[in-house]
């Protein structure tokens, strides 16, 4: 590695000897990889890639971060004000390896338009080079003696101007971490075109010409890359902290992006906050070059997925809600051995079961009470013990976040475990299920509240709900929500949080650690399942129940995306978006996601043969379709892009899965430099060998052993 360049430019580039700030007018940070360039005002002015000779950067004159304040509330001042970047005072100098841009002072919007006022607040950015990559770290000193202001947000860096990285916008591709991923081709054209159309409401993605999403989930990671298939720029809040954050890109003028990290500091007066690194990368290769940065960061710290065997060599299993919210019962504890001979019937050997309780699904959380309609305690009992003699596995649901204002757990204990917004007021999420008529379908007004996973009391609880589901006899449970949903910033006072925007992640990962230990004291092959997938929590559990693009197909999913960042976790796939049950299907088997499945599929007898055809292939090659790392398509070469195929490595042994997602049937060889062809699954079992005709919606598998 050899070490970064810092060099001290006049306008005519000449090199100057060391001088004071104030006699240059540009700063450079660089190597044989990256520069970096700062005019006198601490304004971006260049960012090159120089592996490749090409500026993502060049001629840009903002400075690299934005920040807001608030004064009060809105009764004695305003929320949301902002410091504006370019009209500050700054000094930038050289310091040990580094660039330093820092201010003793803010000049603020003030609480009425037009007006300005002076902050005694001041900001230093640095920002240091090592190989290909930029590390930015801001420190905040509020200094102020008017106790109502506070720091509440501060994008760091706010990388203005961004071009094209060399091939022109059509060929840059942005992926976007939001649920299993997202593949955005020529972003700058989808986001032009998004603004230009009507005006809508902003909603939490930010307006038509932005992307924002929020970490801990809906972002699964909290990185981003835009690549072009040769080379990219990489931005990853490298956070340990978990402090809830924003991934936020957005169009600008004369064809230019915009990207940052946002960040939720809440410095008060008389604080200071230093952030952990945001990091820039300027690499060669394509998008896998990106996932290698940020797993690379994670493998240092983040927790890694230990699942029970059973879990690691399961297929998926199969769902069924017994009563709804409106309290219809769709069946009784009698009919689940039933609907796991279903389940089995199509390679599946696992039942999860939604609605069991007296209270139904999606009412009067966190309350679960055995339904004597349904058969009662006993009868569920007896139910599990009927499953787990045949061989089956039963998974049970409880919520792992919602409150209903309903309950007497709300009324006795809750209401002081919700989580809190910045008016004072309770979080709500609303969730409705359909009746037989019109009213319920209409009207979808069912209202939670938000448990903050911070608030003292709330694992107490988690704990007596696992409690609960080990008494029924089940070798599981799910939590649901408890992976993902908002990472809602918590204004309580009441609750432990040091600031709002720690009560989530450093919160839910306190609670799962808790859980874990607990759950695997008593049985090690108890399964611990959440719903949502977010890289921070996978390692806590057993399993997740995913939901969201890219764990279903869309013309944008991109599960490849988490899947080869993170390719330990067992997940399953989701029902939804556009494309049929089969299409959903195929996309997860070839990506590796375990079935999702329900009675339907079971009922279906085309959908059926399909779906024990996946899980039969997979039982056959469990070391590789189950247990082995998802490479994506890396180890091999397909002829034919109209195929969706990938790799799974465990040892020398190697795994591809080939599926024609098109409505025409498509010719395919696979070609495994180093490897040679062990056996080969095609549609007819009578065919062998490395080329094949696959019909449309239909798969193969190849397996190989490295030479």
């Amino acid at each position: 590695m050899k070490p970064a360049l810092l060099a001290l430019f006049c306008a005519s580039t000449t090199l100057l000897p060391l001088v004071k700030a104030s006699q240059l007018s540009q700063y450079e940070l660089s190597d044989d990889k990256i520069a970096l360039v700062l005019d006198a005002q601490g304004h971006l002015a260049k960012l090159t890639n120089r592996q490749t000779g090409n500026h993502y950067v060049d001629g840009g004159n903002h400075a690299p971060w934005r920040m807001y304040y608030r004064s009060g509330t809105p009764l004695t001042g305003a929320l949301d004000l902002a410091i504006d970047p370019d009209t500050q005072k700054a000094q930038v100098r050289v310091e040990k390896g580094s660039l330093v841009i820092s201010y003793a002072s803010l000049t603020a919007h003030a609480v009425r338009d037009g007006q300005t006022r002076e902050l005694q607040v001041g900001l230093t950015l640095r920002v240091t080079l090592e190989d290909d990559r930029l590390a930015w770290v801001a420190t905040i000193q509020n200094r102020e003696t008017d106790k109502a202001i506070e720091i509440t947000e501060i994008w760091i860096p706010w990388i203005s101007g961004i071009g094209d990285l060399g091939l022109g916008q059509r060929a840059d591709v942005l992926y976007w971490p939001e649920r299993a991923g997202r593949r955005i081709a020529n972003p700058y054209a989808k986001l032009s075109k998004a603004a230009a159309g009507p005006v809508v409401a902003p909603s939490r993605g930010g307006d038509a010409s932005s992307l924002r999403l929020t970490y801990p989930f809906p972002a699964s990671m909290q990185w981003f890359t835009f690549n072009n298939g040769t080379e990219g720029l990489y931005v990853g809040s490298h956070d340990k902290t978990l402090m809830t954050t924003c991934l936020n890109v957005a169009v600008e003028r004369d064809k230019a992006f915009s990207a940052s990290i946002v960040k939720y500091p809440f410095v008060k007066a008389g604080e200071s906050w230093t952030s952990e690194p945001v990091v820039i990368r300027l690499y060669r290769g394509d998008w896998h070059e990106a996932a290698h940065t940020y797993r690379s960061w994670t493998d240092s710290w983040m927790q890694k997925p230990n699942p029970p065997e059973w879990v690691r060599r399961t297929t998926g299993w199969m769902i069924t809600n017994m009563k709804g919210q409106s309290g219809h019962i769709r069946g009784v504890y009698a009919d689940l051995p039933t609907i796991w001979k279903q389940a089995h019937s199509v390679g599946i050997n696992t039942v999860n079961f939604f609605g069991w309780a007296k209270q139904g699904f999606d009412n009067l959380y966190p309350e679960y009470d055995p339904d004597e309609a349904m058969g009662g305690a006993e009868g569920l009992k007896a139910a599990v013990a009927q499953i787990k003699a045949g061989g089956g596995r039963t998974i049970l649901y409880t919520q792992g976040q919602l409150i209903d204002p309903s309950s007497e757990f709300y009324r006795t204990t809750g209401k002081s475990m919700v989580a809190r917004d910045i008016w004072g007021y309770e979080y709500r999420e609303t969730y409705g299920g359909g009746g037989e008529g019109t009213l319920l379908n209409v009207m979808r007004n069912k209202l939670f509240g938000i448990a903050c996973p911070s608030a003292a009391g709330w694992y107490e609880h988690l704990a007596s709900q696992y409690e609960m589901v080990t008494g029924f006899g089940a070798q599981g449970m799910l939590f649901d929500q408890m992976g993902g949903i908002p990472p809602y910033i918590c204004f309580s006072t009441e609750h432990p949080h040091s600031k709002p925007s720690l009560a989530v992640g450093p919160g839910k990962v306190r609670n799962m650690q808790r859980l874990r230990e607990l759950m695997k004291s008593h049985d090690p092959d108890f399964a611990f399942i959440v719903e949502l997938a977010t890289d921070c929590y996978l390692g806590w559990v057993d399993m997740i129940h995913s939901h969201g693009i890219g764990f279903w197909p869309e013309p944008e999913a991109f599960g490849e995306m988490l899947r080869y960042t993170f390719p330990e976790p067992v997940i399953t796939n989701r029902g939804g978006g556009p494309y049929d049950r089969r299409t959903q299907l195929g996309y997860a088997f070839s990506i590796g996601w375990r079935i999702d499945s329900n009675q339907r599929d079971a009922a279906d007898p085309v959908l059926a043969r399909y779906l024990t055809r996946l899980n039969a292939l997979r039982t056959a090659h469990p070391e590789l379709l189950l247990e082995g790392r998802f490479v994506d398509t890396e180890n091999f070469l397909c002829d034919n892009n109209q195929i969706a195929s990938h790799a799974f490595v465990n040892g020398n042994r190697m795994a591809v899965t080939l599926w024609n997602p098109t409505d025409v049937a498509q010719q395919v060889k696979v070609m495994a430099p180093g490897y040679t062809l062990e056996s080969a699954e095609w549609e007819d079992p009578g065919w062998s060998g490395l080329q094949h005709t696959i019909m449309p919606g239909d798969l193969a598998v190849q397996i190989f052993q490295r030479r």
